[in-house]
């Protein structure tokens, strides 16, 4: 747990470096799999109305399927709602239920979890012969405490035997943290740039 928390405090510092928002997307999602042993996770933001989540990165492991980032290839899904065309917030989606509510959900078995539809999961699995089964999926909340995106994280691997487990009490917690610290360093590097771009239009 100690090594797990200085690789916490080391992936804070390399995250706060780092200057081009995709490439920064990118490292949040691949650095919360690799605290948490995660075969596959995505990261979502909230759309700029603040009425959906857009997938920004999607990486599963050993499919070797890797969509957005510095990849070149868009992830090409379609954004989930955060409300349902009456208006009632889509909490059947899991990532909308946690972008809405704030809190993290752990699920040990998507297959046998009744709360949620996870028939987006279950296509790809039909698709690519995978089995999607524990998930965590964080709410990612920024020092204004609003919630700008979501972690999800899939297939927490054991580390000795690399089969699929749930996630433990710590792995949460330590996901928690990195969300936060992650959700921080991209609002401020936003906000950096769009500073950046108002000084050069103001220059002009």
């Amino acid at each position: 747990l100690f090594r797990r928390l200085e690789q916490l405090n080391e992936i804070g510092a390399a995250l706060s470096k780092e200057r081009d928002i995709e490439r920064l997307l990118e490292s949040i999602l691949i650095a919360a799999k690799a605290i948490t042993h995660a075969d596959g996770g995505t990261l979502y933001r909230v759309t700029e109305d603040g009425q959906a989540l857009r997938f920004e990165i999607v990486r599963t492991d050993s499919l070797n399927f890797a969509l957005g980032g510095t990849t070149g290839k868009p992830v090409g899904f379609p954004d989930l709602p955060l409300h349902d065309v009456a208006g009632a917030p889509n909490n059947s989606l899991v990532a909308v239920h946690a972008a809405l509510s704030g809190e993290t959900v752990n699920i040990a078995d998507a297959y046998y979890e009744a709360g949620f539809d996870f028939s987006g999961s279950a296509f790809f699995d039909q698709r690519t012969g995978y089995r999607s089964r524990s998930f965590l999926t964080v709410p990612m909340r920024n020092h204004e405490d609003e919630i700008i995106g979501v972690l999800q994280l899939i297939n927490c691997l054991d580390p000795d035997t690399g089969r699929v487990t749930t996630f433990s009490a710590a792995d949460q917690r330590l996901a928690e943290s990195l969300a936060s610290q992650a959700a921080i360093v991209l609002t401020n590097r936003q906000l950096i740039s769009q500073l950046e771009d108002l000084f050069e239009s103001f220059i002009n």
